[in-house]
């Protein structure tokens, strides 16, 4: 017996709005690498300066807040007050600096 040839139908081209299959696959599978990869692998290590913000935001919040508040503070001093903060965290000496980060 022959075998009938059927058309192939023509390739459509995606538009903007519709992905193709492929696509749709690839990011699939991408998002899940991404997941397994996110579950597998340790949380990322807080550095010093992030950590002592967090504390020192945290100890003077009623502080900073005040600040906020002041008649003088506006857009221009919310980098000035951040840059102080983050000054703060270069006192430490690097022992100091691994002693508190082994403490949390």
């Amino acid at each position: 017996m022959a075998k009938s040839k059927k058309p192939k139908p023509e390739p459509k081209s995606p538009s903007p709005a519709t992905s193709s299959p492929e696509i749709a696959e690839s990011e699939e599978s991408k998002s899940q690498a991404e997941t397994l990869i996110a579950k597998s692998s340790p949380p990322p290590k807080e550095d010093f300066e992030s950590y002592y913000l967090k504390r020192v935001t945290a100890e003077f919040a009623d502080d900073i807040d005040r600040l906020r508040n002041a008649p003088d503070f506006n857009e221009k001093s919310v980098p000035v007050l951040i840059e102080a903060l983050k000054g703060g965290s270069k006192g430490f000496s690097e022992e100091e600096k691994q002693t508190l980060m082994k403490e949390r």
